[in-house]
């Protein structure tokens, strides 16, 4: 089963068709509000198969994250540049997710989650921000994705993320599987299973010359997702230990990231 890709071609399918022509920030748009995109890592490791991907970039921007790094330096050593558009000539890109996610005005977010999860694991408060409204304007790019939360059952745990913007085409992919990274470390170092990855968009939007690219991909037949095998515990986690089985997808569907 492959849910979780029906679920996202559906959001494209609606957004395209049903979307309202914006003139935004940064070009032509067809948005919509309130925009949810699940998947079950029940049925798979959520990385998309009817278009290729790098499941390397995905990997090395949560270490990137969870480190507390700021700088693209980290990312550009490690082969991932997407970042390099926003950055200073330094690298710098002010106190962005990482920086927040370590250093939130002087509270470890992280370090308190985990904590946390292994203290009182069915309380409903495992949540971090990344919106930090004193230090925004001190961002090259303030949070797109800018909160999340683990919801804990018995047996798994859950994952809910807020996005204030979300770039369904190029964006979306990475989002999911970085979150399901981000929930598949947690969850082992707890000994729980992963369940799903729950994206809520506020202003969801596909850009106007990825339209017809969106609907190539979601007109194509996916395939199964892959398998992430030998998942390290978060305690023990680095890029390089994150192994897919079986990802055989689609060719690329190449477009400009908009700034």
């Amino acid at each position: 089963m492959n849910t979780y890709e029906e679920n996202y071609s559906a959001a494209i399918h609606l957004v395209a068709k049903k979307g309202e022509k914006i003139n935004s920030r940064n070009g032509k748009v067809r948005q919509l509000t309130g925009i949810q995109i699940r998947a079950n890592l029940r049925e798979g490791f959520p990385i998309v198969t009817g278009k290729k991907i790098f499941p390397k970039s995905i990997f090395v921007e949560v270490e990137w994250l969870l480190r507390g790094e700021t700088n693209v330096k980290f990312l550009q050593e490690r082969g991932v540049t997407i970042w390099n558009q926003w950055a200073k000539e330094d690298g710098d890109l002010g106190p962005v997710y990482g920086k927040q996610i370590r250093d939130f005005e002087g509270v470890d977010q992280l370090k308190n989650l985990i904590k946390d999860l292994k203290s009182n694991y069915t309380s409903r408060r495992h949540l971090i921000s990344m919106w930090n409204p004193i230090r925004i304007n001190e961002m090259e790019l303030p949070p797109c994705h800018y909160a999340f939360q683990l919801v804990t059952y018995p047996d798994h745990i859950d994952i809910v993320v807020s996005m204030r913007s979300l770039d369904l085409f190029i964006g979306l992919p990475y989002d999911v599987g970085m979150y399901a990274t981000i929930l598949s470390i947690i969850a082992k170092e707890l000994n729980k299973k992963p369940g799903e990855v729950i994206i809520n968009a506020a202003a969801c939007h596909l850009y106007e010359e990825h339209v017809s690219k969106a609907a190539i991909y979601a007109g194509r037949k996916k395939k199964a997702l892959p398998t992430l095998v030998n998942c390290p515990k978060f305690s023990e986690f680095s890029y390089d230990k994150m192994i897919l089985e079986n990802y055989n997808p689609d060719s690329r569907l190449e477009v400009k990231v908009k700034k």
